[in-house]
């Protein structure tokens, strides 16, 4: 493996999981980019977001979503993992004053060791947080149960690096629905938002009165 091979995985490998100095650079790049602030945004408007919701954001780096939900869900309450100790103490600053008034609650964690939640959630996001792995139907499986009945799961994909393309884009989205409609979500609908490459989001209703 030559230099700048490694030095492209561990650049990748920081956006995965940010870690150290590089990662407060790699937190301060995904909260100024206009791309990834235009996608967020984009993601949050699709969960037509009440408000008095509980929402619930896995993955949510340096706090863009959740900021602009607790701005929506005024009367709700946003609470966000992230397998990141960089990330939750950017989105903490980023969310203080929600936080302080326990509107926000951002922790430590992730989709495979999801923690009891008191009640359920009314909507569910994930953007390039969950695909990263084969265990992508077994996550999906573990938010259904901590989403109430009529409830919905958002997961949003762009892909990034070599190879991709709005091709590959659109192929996520479709393996993305597929895997929602298998864990039970109902009513799985593909959006699509023009970027480069594009974006896509596969949104699903929790229909389910009982959590298998």
């Amino acid at each position: 493996m030559n230099l700048l091979t490694r030095v492209v995985r561990r650049v990748r490998a920081q956006f995965v999981r940010p870690t150290g100095f590089a990662g407060h650079v790699v937190g301060w790049i995904m909260a100024t980019r206009s791309s990834n602030r235009r996608r967020n945004g984009w993601a949050v408007s699709l969960l037509d977001i009440q408000p008095r919701d509980r929402v619930l954001e896995i993955g949510f780096g340096p706090g863009i979503a959740v900021s602009q939900i607790s701005r929506i869900a005024v009367e709700g309450y946003v609470c966000g993992l992230d397998h990141s100790e960089v990330m939750v103490k950017q989105a903490a600053r980023r969310n203080a004053a929600a936080i302080q008034t326990g509107r926000v609650d951002l922790r430590l964690g992730s989709v495979d060791c999801l923690p009891t939640f008191v009640e359920p959630f009314d909507k569910i996001l994930a953007v390039n947080s969950i695909m990263f792995s084969d265990r992508t139907l077994e996550r999906l499986k573990k938010l259904r149960r901590v989403t109430r009945p009529g409830g919905c799961i958002a997961i949003v994909h762009q892909p990034r690096g070599p190879g991709a393309t709005d091709a590959s884009a659109a192929a996520k989205g479709h393996e993305i629905a597929s895997a929602l409609t298998h864990a039970g979500l109902s009513d799985v609908r593909v959006h699509t938002m023009k970027l480069k490459p594009v974006v896509v989001c596969a949104i699903g209703v929790n229909r389910c009165e009982r959590q298998d």
